[in-house]
C-alpha cells in the first residue's frame, strides 16, 4: 500500500507541474509586434536628437529615417498586433492531473512488477557475474566457479572445472588446491591424480617434488599414463640421472604416434639429453631433423666463427645494458648449442637476478631454460614462477619472437586489469612497475607507480617498498 501511495503522490506532483500555466491568474500581455515597433520609434527619436546637437546633417537624418521606416514596415507585415489575455482554467488543470495519474498508475500496473520482492545483493552480484561471464570475461567465469564450489563443496565436476580453468590461466598455485579437492572427491581415478601431480610440478617451477613423484609412480603402477611417464623421466633428469631420463623419453617417443601433442616436448628433451651426454641424437631419434641434430651438438646452426662473433657481441651488449632479457636468452642458447652448458646456466642465473621482480619476463627465461634443457642442470630455478602447461609448450614451438612478445604483453595487460579491479595488492603493483620497466615502457612504469602511490598514500611501509623497488628499475624519485 505504501508503494502505491508513493506512486500516486509522484503522479500528482507531475500533473500539477504540467498544469501550472493554467493555474495562474488572468494577465494581459503585449505581444512581440508592439514591442518591436517601440524599438523603431526610439531609434527615430535618437536620430532627431543627433540632428539637434549637430552630430548628423539633414541628408544623413533623412536617409536614416527612410531606412528605419523600411524596417518597421517589413516587421509589421510579419507580426500580429494587439494584446494577449490569459485566463485560469481549473477544468484543464484537473484533466492534465488525471491523465498523469492514470498513465503512471495504469502503465506501471500493466508493464511493471509491483509484487516482485527485493533482490538480495548477493543475487544481484551473481547476475552481474553471469552476464560478464557470458560476454567472455575469464575472471568472471572463475568467480562464478568459486561461488559454485562454495554452494556445492562436494561436487567433483565443479572443482574439476575450477582447477582446469586456473591451469589454463597459468595460476598453478590455485590449481593445485582445486585439483586436490577434485582428487579427493573423484576417488582414485588415475587421470585426476595425474593432473593433480602435474599441477604440483607446474606450481613448483617445473621441478618434480617428492609428493608428485609418488603420485605419478602410483598412477603408473595401475596402468600406462603418458603424463606420469614423462614427469618421472623429468624427475630423473633433474636428479642428474641423464641416461635413465634419455632412455625413458626415447621409449615414450617410440610408443607414441608422431603427431601426439606431447611429442614436440619429448623430442626437445631427447635432443637436450643427447647434448649433455655427448651422444649421437640419431641413435635415439633416427628421424631427427637437421635443426635437432644441430641443437644436440652436431653441425651448428651457425659456423663456429660466426657463433663466436655473435657470442662476443652479445656479451659486450649485456655489459653496457644488462637489462636485456632477449640478449641473455640468445647468448645462453648459443652457449648451450656450443656445449658450454655451465656458462649458459650462469647467463640465465644473472638474468633471473636482474628480473627477480618481473615474473612475466622470468617466465620467458624459464621457457628458454627448458627449451635448451638447462633447467635440468640448474637448481636455482625460481619456484615462484609457474611453468607452462603441455599446451603452452607445444604452442610455443610454433611461435615467432613477435608472437611470444605479444603473449607476454597480454599477460602484463591482464595483471594491470586485475589491479584496476582490485588495487590492494602491493606485490602486484611491484610486478607491474618492474615488468613495464624491463620491457622498455618507462612511461607506463611511472604511471603504474603513481597509481600505486596514490592508493597507498597513508601506508608508509608499502610506499617505502614501492619506491625502493621502482627506483632500481626506472630511477623514480
Amino acid at each position: 500500500m505504501l508503494f502505491w501511495s508513493i506512486v500516486l503522490l509522484i503522479a500528482l506532483i507531475a500533473g500539477l507541474w504540467l498544469a501550472q500555466p493554467f493555474l495562474r491568474r488572468g494577465v494581459v500581455e503585449v505581444n512581440d509586434s508592439d514591442s518591436a515597433i517601440s524599438v523603431y520609434r526610439d531609434q527615430m527619436d535618437e536620430i532627431d536628437r543627433d540632428l539637434a546637437t549637430g552630430l548628423i546633417g539633414e541628408e544623413e537624418r533623412d536617409a536614416a529615417m527612410r531606412e528605419i521606416e523600411r524596417r518597421a514596415l517589413g516587421a509589421a507585415r510579419h507580426m500580429d498586433g494587439g494584446f494577449t489575455v490569459s485566463h485560469r482554467s481549473l477544468p484543464v488543470t484537473g484533466a492534465l492531473v488525471a491523465v498523469c495519474v492514470a498513465v503512471a498508475l495504469g502503465g506501471y500496473a500493466l508493464t511493471g512488477a509491483p509484487g516482485t520482492k527485493d533482490q538480495p545483493l548477493a543475487a544481484r552480484k551473481m547476475e552481474v557475474l553471469s552476464q560478464r561471464a557470458k560476454a567472455g570475461d575469464t575472471n568472471a567465469q572463475i568467480a562464478l566457479m568459486i561461488e559454485k564450489t562454495k554452494d556445492n563443496p562436494d561436487s567433483f565436476e565443479d572443482w574439476w572445472m575450477l582447477a582446469t580453468s586456473y591451469s589454463s590461466l597459468g595460476d598453478h598455485a590455485s590449481a593445485v588446491e582445486a585439483y586436490r579437492k577434485a582428487a579427493e572427491l573423484g576417488g582414485d581415478q588415475p587421470a585426476v591424480q595425474s593432473a593433480y601431480a602435474e599441477a604440483m610440478v607446474m606450481a613448483n617451477g617445473n621441478k618434480v617434488p617428492p609428493a608428485a613423484r609418488l603420485i605419478f609412480e602410483q598412477v603408473l603402477n595401475r596402468g600406462p599414463d603418458v603424463r606420469a611417464r614423462y614427469y618421472l623421466a623429468l624427475q630423473k633428469a633433474q636428479s642428474q640421472n641423464f641416461q635413465a631420463a634419455l632412455d625413458d623419453w626415447t621409449a615414450l617417443a617410440r610408443d607414441s604416434v608422431p603427431d601426439a601433442p606431447w611429442m614436440p616436448m619429448v623430442r626437445r628433451d631427447i635432443v637436450n639429453m643427447a647434448r649433455f651426454l655427448k651422444v649421437e641424437v640419431t641413435d635415439y631419434l633416427p628421424e631427427a631433423t637437421p635443426e635437432e641434430i644441430a641443437k644436440s651438438g652436431g653441425q651448428g646452426l651457425l659456423s663456429p666463427a660466426d657463433s663466436s662473433t655473435r657470442i662476443a657481441k652479445l656479451r659486450a651488449g649485456l655489459a653496457e645494458e644488462p637489462h636485456n632479457y632477449k640478449a641473455s636468452i640468445e647468448l645462453a642458447t648459443l652457449l648451450a648449442q656450443g656445449g658450454d652448458d655451465t656458462a649458459a646456466v650462469a647467463v640465465l642465473n644473472d638474468a633471473r637476478q636482474s628480473y627477480a621482480a618481473a615474473p612475466f619476463v622470468l617466465d620467458k627465461i624459464e621457457q628458454a631454460a627448458r627449451a635448451t634443457g638447462l633447467d635440468m642442470l640448474d637448481g636455482n630455478v625460481n619456484p615462484a614462477v609457474s611453468g607452462p602447461t603441455h599446451e603452452d609448450v607445444v604452442a610455443a614451438q610454433g611461435m615467432t619472437a613477435q608472437e611470444t612478445d605479444e603473449m607476454v604483453d597480454g599477460m602484463v595487460a591482464g595483471l594491470a586489469a586485475k589491479l584496476e579491479e582490485n588495487p590492494d595488492n602491493p606485490d602486484g603493483w611491484v610486478m607491474l612497475v618492474r615488468s613495464y620497466a624491463v620491457m622498455g615502457h618507462p612511461d607506463k612504469a611511472r604511471a603504474a607507480l603513481d597509481r600505486a602511490t596514490a592508493f597507498y598514500a597513508g601506508n608508509a611501509e608499502v610506499l617505502t617498498r614501492l619506491e625502493a623497488q621502482a627506483r632500481a628499475m626506472i630511477g623514480a624519485d
